[in-house]
């Protein structure tokens, strides 16, 4: 499949954005069937009430990636609005609880190539995948793979359709960078191993700045944690930051 490049131009607009949303406090907001159904139905919904599609989802226990096509970036806004607000109507009803449900609004990336945009969906389709509740895509549920797979299978395809669509249920990790959702657990899985490797003390991190200037460095590097993320873990301000990335 041939890929067409776009240059990112400083005013460049597109329509086509992946969003993340997540449960507060990384709570898992769609740990039941019947919560995920819900959140699914709201998006359904009040997608026929607009102009915009929904190309890609994947609802996972504690977020949610979506791909979507929106030539108005105000539409996009309040659809979401509304449908992580209806959401959290019914969530705080079934749960019993009052306050917010959703971590932020969402966050949003514009996706600007052709490449980018089918990574994405394949992107998407894998988080099943990479977070190991399922060995293959087509095992998980709560995503649009499926939908994907069944045009596969149709015989009345072109052979380009049929070449994307060969690529999009590809099956091999995406190594391009996309929003994803990393939980302390993982984070702190991470430090453990570096701590056991380099046979050190937890303190000794705080004690010693260049071990520290180390660990941000392996957590950035070779397990691709976020400068951002890594602030939030460390309490670390964005000023100190920048000294110990030198």
């Amino acid at each position: 499949m041939k890929f067409i490049s776009r240059k990112i131009r400083k005013n460049v607009t597109t329509s086509i954005f992946h969003i993340m949303v997540q449960g507060i406090n990384k709570e898992y907001i769609f740990n039941q069937e019947i919560y995920i159904k819900k959140y699914l139905k709201f998006l359904k919904e009040n997608q026929k009430q607009t102009n915009l599609k929904i190309i890609a989802y994947c609802i996972m226990t504690n977020h949610a990636h979506l791909l979507i096509k929106s030539e108005n970036i105000q539409e996009l806004s309040k659809f979401m609005q509304k449908v992580n607000s209806s959401y959290a109507r019914y969530y705080n009803y079934m749960e019993k609880r009052v306050g917010y449900v959703f971590r932020d609004r969402f966050k949003s990336q514009a996706i600007m190539s052709e490449k980018q945009y089918y990574n994405c969906i394949r992107y998407i389709h894998l988080n099943p995948v990479k977070a190991k509740i399922v060995e293959k895509q087509e095992d998980y549920k709560y995503s649009s793979y499926i939908i994907y797979q069944k045009r596969l299978k149709k015989k009345e395809k072109t052979e380009s359709e049929k070449s994307e669509l060969n690529y999009i249920c590809n099956n091999e990790e995406i190594k391009e960078n996309f929003i994803e959702v990393k939980n302390d657990e993982d984070i702190n899985n991470m430090i453990e191993e570096f701590i056991k490797t380099k046979k050190l003390k937890i303190t000794e991190i705080f004690e010693n700045r260049e071990i520290l200037k180390k660990l941000i460095k392996y957590l950035k590097k070779e397990k691709g944690i976020k400068y951002t993320e890594i602030m939030e873990k460390f309490g670390i301000t964005k000023g100190t930051m920048e000294n110990l990335k030198k």
